[in-house]
């Protein structure tokens, strides 16, 4: 775990060198994992830690009903997800999962507890 933005900075230039892309892009293990240790935070005493996932992606969503169960289960935790999409990848349904347009909601109907996800088109940003 990394603390501040520092923290963030360093882990993402240590880890640069080693990443190599590749699909599909699922995205719904990962959030679930942050979910977990969010969950166990929220059984402790103190619960003073609050986790952000940044996710970097190139790609269009493989598993987004998967995505969408893990962002509705994970509304209540104390936990925020956001979604940079680089390059061109057409990334219109990632607005899905950002809160900005209406209330996501699981495939089984359940809304989200609360907007955690924001999307971010890099290509938007970029200069």
């Amino acid at each position: 775990f990394m603390s501040g933005i520092q923290g963030v900075v360093e882990a993402y230039q240590s880890c640069l060198p080693k990443l190599q892309l590749y699909g599909p892009t699922n995205i719904a293990p990962i959030i679930q994992k942050v979910a977990k240790s969010a969950s166990e935070e929220t059984n402790t005493k103190e619960a003073s830690q609050y986790f952000i996932l940044l996710i970097l992606t190139d790609g269009v969503i493989t598993d987004m009903a998967d995505t969408r169960e893990a962002i509705v289960h994970a509304s209540h935790l104390p936990m925020s997800v956001i979604i940079v999409g680089v390059g061109n990848a057409d990334f219109s349904d990632m607005q899905m999962l950002d809160g900005d347009d209406g209330i996501l909601r699981s495939p089984k109907g359940e809304p989200v507890l609360r907007d955690i996800v924001q999307f971010v088109p890099f290509r938007n940003f970029k200069h």
